[in-house]
């Protein structure tokens, strides 16, 4: 066995002096008035002393309030014997030499000092300065000077360490070979936009480095299976299947520019409209098609564009609130495709009427839904799921017409469905939607984008804008559906459910975005939903990293040098740091910010830069987008389980990525984690 190196012994020293300490302390007798010791320091102060005599009864003073607060706040310390710390460092300074360690919790005795990484004022010291960096900071109101004379991270498991890194070395034990050195070895994010060879359709150019992310024109790097489905004969339904990063916003948007220069009269672009899946992709979108001579296309997001017809049309007839108790089942059975085809039946037996009336009648009628539901889904809900549905619709649309009867709402609502429900109950019974009285609201084309996530009624409204012509775009992939309730059960079976069985699906299989590694990658997360054909990817580049830590404290310890140190490397990359859900993504990013990550934003209302810099957001906010290197955190089991809405989710927040994937846990990791990644954390 190799012999232990000096950092070593010292390492494992310390560790057992931390432990002893906290066992010693925990079956210790009666507690120390630290109230007292800290009223008599304070009263020592009176008096002439000299200047290095009330630095140390400050300090001493500092050192006490700290233990009186851990004492209030926990019986033992609350110490993890397990895993105590993750950080040390040694500073000379104003109070002297001092050994700190960095946790997760507070804990102070005559032999042991251990901060919290999260509020404890000294441990920004760790996180902003190297060994042998001096600083100049201040610390609980008094400014502070000195020198960091060692800063170390480590990873201590079972209460025993694991592993040690210093400036030089990453030592790791390994079984019988005792500690080995595998600094070189060591995961790092780099060969990204400052170096890497990356087309000019993901944003960033190799010799020309974009700062603006942008997607800018491609039309001399199209394959002939895009430059075929732009230009299309000018009329009729296109519908694309493409994998991530295969091009197929960009298709659809140069399809637009394609149709406006060859007959700008039939193509007006005040007449032509892209539906974009969010705010950040509708921004996305409407700097590309300016740079494609095309000025003035709508750009807008279903639920916005929806709700905005639904108040033009029935105006004060129906409530302007949406309720935010409307359960899943409701939701899952407003966006079934059962429910599209039980709509459109009415064509034949209430045409003509008003559509507000038909809409309160028939969601109170018990028998229309349970016998549509047999005819067009027989064993998609059952007798008890049918019986809540009707419930719901009862006690959520009785009363809203005539008034009149009790009502279980002190103020009526509509469910966020309702105003697809309506505008397609408009469209059956009275016809085309209108942008004025008796002005039939048409677009001359009309591009839907991430179509997986619009449900068949949804799509139908949209697809009966563009009239007979029938002009329009579909884009979409199966495998990055994240809307919940959403059963996008396959092209085959929406298109027969809109009346457009006989429009054969374009696939494009070759991904531009991403390297061969994460498409892998993200296929292997898929598992048994992965397509039958793989997705080609012609770019090779580094592997696909996990990154486990026991805490979040102990993963930014490693993702913030890692991270500024990429940002002074390539200033032009952009980061996203993908969260499950946006207030893990808060919880994330206060914690990045007090690591002082350079150039750090958070978005949590889809107002992404796409400028250089890192991001912190959810995947769902990040959909549609790229970026030069991604991090996904917190893929544990709970974030992730072995279930299809999590598998859709980790693939779309891997396939955002162009150049490097890491993988972040910060507990017991997802089961969709595939095995043998890279990564040494």
């Amino acid at each position: 066995m190799s012999r232990i190196p000096p950092v070593i012994e010292e390492e494992e020293r310390l560790l057992k002096t931390v432990r002893d300490n906290v066992l010693r302390l925990r079956d210790a007798g009666p507690r120390a008035d630290h109230q007292a010791t800290l009223i008599s320091l304070r009263d020592s102060l009176e008096g002439e002393k000299l200047v290095d005599d009330i630095a140390s009864i400050v300090e001493a003073m500092d050192r006490t309030a700290a233990l009186m607060r851990q004492q209030q706040a926990s019986a033992d310390g609350a110490v993890d014997l397990d895993n105590p710390y993750f950080g040390h460092m040694v500073l000379e300074d104003d109070f002297g030499k001092r050994s700190i360690l960095i946790g997760r919790t507070t804990f102070l005795s005559d032999r042991v000092r251990i901060v919290d990484w999260r509020n404890a004022p000294i441990s920004r010291i760790f996180y902003q300065y190297g060994e042998g960096d001096d600083y100049d900071e201040e610390v609980n109101g008094r400014p502070v000077s000195g020198e960091v004379l060692t800063r170390r991270t480590m990873t201590i498991n079972g209460g025993e360490l694991r592993r040690v890194s210093t400036d030089d070395n990453t030592w790791v034990r390994d079984g019988e070979r005792g500690w080995i050195d595998v600094r070189e070895q060591e995961a790092s994010l780099g060969g990204g936009a400052g170096t890497a060879v990356r087309p000019d359709s993901l944003g960033t150019t190799h010799g020309n480095h974009r700062r603006d992310k942008h997607l800018p024109e491609i039309a001399s790097l199209l394959d002939p299976e895009q430059f075929g489905l732009i230009t299309r004969p000018n009329s009729g339904v296109v519908v694309i299947q493409g994998s991530a990063g295969s091009g197929k916003t960009t298709v659809g948007l140069h399809r637009i520019a394609y149709l406006n220069f060859h007959d700008p009269r039939r193509f007006r672009p005040q007449r032509m409209m892209v539906m974009a899946f969010s705010r950040a992709l509708s921004a996305y979108i409407s700097k590309v098609l300016p740079a494609l001579g095309v000025e003035g296309v709508r750009v807008e997001e279903y639920p916005r564009w929806a709700q905005a017809l639904r108040r033009m049309h029935f105006k004060k007839r129906v409530p302007d609130v949406y309720s935010d108790e409307t359960p899943a089942l409701v939701s899952r059975f407003k966006t079934h495709t059962a429910l599209l085809q039980m709509i459109d039946d009415l064509r034949k037996t209430r045409h003509g009427q008003d559509p507000v009336r038909v809409f309160e009648e028939q969601f109170t009628d018990h028998g229309w839904i349970a016998e549509g539901l047999a005819r067009y889904a027989p064993e998609a809900f059952s007798e008890s799921e049918v019986e809540k549905i009707f419930r719901w619709c009862t006690k959520q649309h009785y009363m809203r017409v005539d008034g009149g009867g009790p009502n279980e709402h002190e103020v009526p609502s509509l469910d966020v469905e309702d105003d697809t429900i309506l505008l397609r109950l408009h469209q059956v019974l009275r016809g085309p939607l209108e942008i004025a009285p008796k002005v039939a609201l048409r677009y001359d084309h009309l591009m839907i984008d991430e179509a997986q996530d619009l449900a068949p009624i949804e799509m139908a409204v949209l697809i009966d804008t563009t009239g007979k012509r029938r002009s329009v775009t579909i884009a979409g992939d199966v495998a990055q559906q994240v809307m919940d309730h959403r059963e996008f059960t396959g092209w085959r079976d929406v298109l027969h459910a809109l009346e457009l069985g006989h429009i054969e699906v374009s696939p494009l299989q070759v991904s531009y975005r991403s390297t061969r590694q994460i498409m892998q990658v993200a296929r292997d997360i898929l598992g048994p939903l992965a397509p039958d054909e793989p997705v080609v990817a012609p770019r090779a580049g580094v592997p696909v990293a996990h990154l486990a830590f026991d805490d979040m404290g102990s993963a930014v310890t490693w993702l913030a040098p890692a991270l500024t140190d990429l940002m002074a490397r390539e200033p032009t990359a952009n980061v996203a740091l993908l969260a499950p859900d946006l207030g893990t993504a808060r919880e994330w990013y206060g914690v990045f910010d007090r690591a002082e990550v350079p150039h750090l934003a958070l978005v949590d209302d889809q107002d992404f830069s796409f400028a250089p810099g890192v991001e912190v957001t959810d995947i769902r906010s990040s959909k549609g987008l790229e970026f030069d290197y991604v991090v996904l955190l917190s893929v544990d089991a709970p974030h992730y389980p072995r279930q299809p809405a999590a598998r859709h989710m980790l693939h779309v927040g891997a396939t955002r990525a162009a150049h490097q994937l890491w993988l972040v846990s910060t507990g017991v990791p997802s089961p969709l984690i595939p095995e043998g990644l890279a990564g040494l954390a």
